[in-house]
């Protein structure tokens, strides 16, 4: 109708342009549509699949065996046996738990995660069983300072070992129980979050010797929020992602968690070598290396903890696209390091030098998530890169035996992240 109408008033000498432009112009409009559409997780976030050309059956394949691999409830007589695969074990009818199996306990950080891979791939019986025994067992009781909080070590019959928190675990253990709520339509599970944040944003600080899980003034998550070891983080707790998803769903502290997400994208930023792009296992609140003193290692180096940041990264990269081109700049560095290095090393000092241990099935995990920062890149030097990381997860086989337990369980998270299958 509106070329119809404008045709009246052209002569027929202009029309042909007129209708040139008309059609340039309904293209363009269409074009502005699609780029405006949000992002969603589909198969433009199957890594797997639009750099190395995998089918979704066949990436559908390889999911379905690495659930079977660590959550096949095993035989806990065995847990420590050589060739075992599973991490997960069942406590009577009712309950489960992912198993350390190099330290021979139970942790927050194992059993969180377990609960985000159950949701992720729609397992609720195994999501439900992990969650009871953590309450049952981790969960500090309502008359204790830590009242919130869970224990973050714990023997194999729920006896509890450590002394405090660990603050990585409280974070996927909300984000998990959002996920649920919203997921498989129970209010309960959002309400258990909900209560959580309550009860880690309400400390008395030195009066009790028990403080928040995220520092008020520098809005940042503190390594242990006890009065020894507040004051400092661990980049590889930061996951702006995840705050993001609070800041929708909780029901109070909103504009903390808004600032929180921000203040953590820096962190993640600054605790960066900007050189290597390590990042060492804990930093002060300012991003600067921290060495624990009397510690068993140390901790101003890339260590065991550090391997999750490149994972941290990523999967804020893709799923919140706040600080894309910093982030795309981070993880080439680092990424650009470990190729340079040979794929060998997986302990280092900032610099790159005193390599130590070897690089695991959970670094070949974090790493590919970190490659979805180059893999949309117009430099096609970052795709090829982002392509080498990603088959290199592709061809990494899931950990067996002792040791299985921490770098299986970055590998399984980074999997879901790598082939599409992780939303929030």
């Amino acid at each position: 109708m509106l070329w119809d109408f404008l045709c009246i008033f052209a002569p027929k000498s202009n029309q042909i342009i007129m209708k040139k432009i008309f059609i340039l112009a309904a293209i363009a409009l269409a074009l502005t549509a699609c780029g405006n559409k949000q992002p969603e997780v589909t198969t433009s976030n199957n890594l797997f699949s639009s750099l190395l050309g995998k089918s979704d059956a066949e990436v559908q394949a390889r999911i379905d065996s690495v659930w079977t691999h660590f959550f096949t409830p095993g035989d806990i007589s065995k847990y420590d046996a050589d060739g075992e695969k599973c991490v997960y074990y069942e406590v009577g009818d009712s309950m489960g738990i992912i198993v350390d199996t190099g330290s021979n306990d139970v942790r927050t950080e194992g059993m969180s995660y377990g609960m985000m891979i159950s949701v992720q791939l729609d397992k609720r019986e195994v999501f439900d069983k992990l969650w009871r025994w953590t309450k049952a067992y981790m969960a500090y009781p309502a008359d204790s300072p830590w009242d919130g909080y869970f224990c973050w070590q714990c023997g194999l019959d729920g006896k509890q070992i450590g002394q405090s928190n660990a603050s990585d675990g409280e974070i996927y253990f909300v984000t998990a129980l959002f996920l649920a709520a919203e997921k498989w339509g129970e209010p309960k599970y959002a309400a258990d979050a909900n209560e959580i944040l309550h009860k880690v944003t309400s400390k008395d600080g030195k009066a009790s010797g028990v403080y928040n899980l995220y520092d008020d003034s520098t809005r940042l998550v503190t390594f242990v929020p006890n009065e020894e070891v507040h004051w400092y983080s661990d980049p590889s707790y930061c996951l702006p992602a995840f705050l993001d998803l609070w800041a929708e769903k909780a029901d109070a502290k909103n504009d903390f968690w808004r600032e929180a997400a921000g203040k953590t994208r820096w962190l993640l930023e600054a605790s960066q070598d900007s050189v290597t792009g390590l990042y060492p296992d804990y930093c002060l609140f300012d991003g600067k290396p921290y060495r624990r003193p009397n510690f068993d290692y140390n901790t101003d180096r890339y260590q065991y903890d550090a391997i999750r940041c490149a994972m941290n990264v990523g999967m804020d990269y893709y799923l919140t696209g706040q600080a894309r081109d910093a982030q795309r700049t981070m993880m080439r560095r680092l990424l650009q390091f470990f190729k340079n290095e040979g794929f060998n090393g997986g302990q280092f000092n900032l610099d790159g030098t005193e390599p130590t241990g070897n690089y695991t099935e959970g670094m070949a995990g974090a790493n590919a998530v970190g490659a979805f920062a180059l893999a949309d890149s117009d430099n096609e030097e970052d795709r090829a890169l982002a392509r080498e990381y990603v088959q290199r997860l592709w061809d990494v086989q899931p950990p067996t035996g002792k040791w299985r337990y921490y770098v299986g369980m970055v590998y399984f998270l980074s999997m879901l992240h790598v082939s599409g299958k992780f939303s929030l």
